[in-house]
């Protein structure tokens, strides 16, 4: 490689090995299949004519297992754009690491901001532990404010409830998450409001306790 200069040349190469490429694609399905939603897969084989277009056929391989899961597949930028005119479409998406990232701060964005943002790292055999957390990172510019969203937070918690198999639980905790929301009075600035991180958490915790009672 030469470095600096009008002949420098810069290479990234991804890597997509079958059992790791298979096993997120066949997560996907199990969970559409689970729940009875559809599966959607996001990909760029017009482009990338090597690691899209395998992603492309261990979809479709892995699909003949599943034929009670309806499947829609898009490249990115397609899916890009149907994200902000008709959000409805998705349900169950599948799609790499770099293009996941994006369209999560889109889809993020689309539902309110990353401060309601839930995500999961997760390990589907459970061999090893999975992480859930909010999208957000730490926001260390609005540290100690009490103005930051703790909704993303809250809502990793429902799904990893629904991960460890108490889907009641998980429920719940989104049931009180939304009656806050639908009350719109209790929510932090990003979100419209004036509330501080504090009196949000607590209003979801008196209607977590009057879901559960």
């Amino acid at each position: 490689m030469l470095i600096y200069g009008p002949e420098e040349v810069v290479l990234q190469t991804g890597v997509f090995s079958r059992i790791g490429t298979e096993r997120i694609i066949r997560h996907a399905y199990e969970e559409a299949s689970r729940s009875g939603r559809t599966l959607t897969s996001i990909s760029k084989g017009n482009a990338l004519n090597y690691s899209m277009v395998f992603w492309d056929q261990v979809f479709d391989e892995v699909g003949k297992e599943y034929p009670d899961v309806k499947t829609y597949s898009y490249l990115v930028d397609a899916a890009s754009m149907f994200f902000v005119q008709d959000p409805g479409r998705f349900e169950v998406v599948v799609t790499s690491n770099l293009f996941g990232d994006i369209i999560t701060d889109l889809g993020a964005g689309l539902a309110g901001g990353l401060g309601l943002a839930a995500g999961a790292n997760i390990n589907p055999s459970k061999e090893y532990p999975s992480m859930f957390e909010p999208i957000h990172g730490s926001a260390p510019d609005i540290a100690g404010k009490q103005i930051s969203n703790p909704l993303a937070a809250i809502w990793s918690a429902s799904q990893m409830m629904d991960f460890f198999g108490h889907e009641d639980w998980g429920k719940r905790i989104l049931q009180a998450m939304e009656q806050v929301m639908t009350e719109n009075e209790t929510l932090t600035p990003d979100m419209g409001g004036g509330s501080s991180t504090a009196e949000v958490g607590e209003a979801v915790s008196r209607e977590l306790e009057k879901i559960t009672k």
